[in-house]
């Protein structure tokens, strides 16, 4: 399923600037012991966007201790894989073609020579380099994107209901609540069950068995772009 990933800040509520490099931290307080949760944005992979709810406001990875307390719900891993399109590579595949063709033009008019590709210039790569960190410093995003992966409560969404879901979870970020159930209830039919955790008792319904790595996404210190 393709996403506009600018339209998808927008319909969530999110207005600070989010790109390659970042990891945002959406906190859903809500009454109660253990009920209030997060939603992490997290592009520090920057070919890569991964939105995912978390026990906690914090946004960190949890003890087993502490996550117990929690409702089941939040217990299971509930996020989206989006595959982000590199436009920049887009826009360097177009000038090549460009120049090809130009080349091509060149051979034609000079009567029958070969022509020959133009590279770029150090010059220009370096304007290409630094036209491309403005944009991350100006918070500019890719326009489209492709989910790749959809689990809710440890359970995989087929991509018939990619669209629902998202839509779904997508206004439950802009609520500032996320009801995994209600996004199970969308998903309808479509879905793979994992095998929940060690510290949970399997129901003898799951279709897989799910590899969980607490450390996978704990926040590493990363909060603006860099360059490697």
């Amino acid at each position: 399923m393709k996403v506009n990933v600018q339209q998808f800040l927008a319909d969530a509520g999110i207005t600070e600037p989010f790109y390659p490099g970042k990891r945002l931290v959406q906190p859903c307080r809500q009454s109660g012991d253990f009920k209030s949760h997060c939603v992490v944005l997290d592009w520090r992979d920057p070919e890569r966007i991964r939105i995912e709810v978390k026990p906690g406001l914090s946004g960190k990875t949890l003890a087993v201790e502490q996550v117990k307390q929690y409702p089941v719900s939040f217990q299971t891993p509930t996020f989206v894989e989006i595959e982000v399109v590199d436009t920049t590579k887009s826009a360097r595949t177009e000038d090549d073609e460009e120049e090809g063709e130009e080349g091509k033009a060149r051979g034609k008019s000079g009567g029958g020579s070969k022509g020959q590709k133009k590279g770029r210039s150090l010059s220009d790569i370096s304007d290409f380099m630094n036209k491309a960190f403005s944009d991350i410093a100006e918070g500019k995003i890719p326009e489209s994107g492709k989910i790749t992966e959809m689990v809710v409560m440890g359970m995989q969404i087929a991509q018939e209901a990619f669209d629902k879901v998202f839509d779904k979870l997508t206004q439950q970020i802009n609520h500032a609540k996320v009801a995994t159930t209600d996004l199970l209830a969308e998903a309808g039919k479509f879905i793979t069950r994992y095998t929940p955790p060690a510290f949970l008792q399997p129901k003898g319904n799951e279709d897989k068995v799910y590899k969980y790595d607490i450390n996978k996404n704990e926040n590493i210190g990363f909060t603006g772009p860099s360059m490697v």
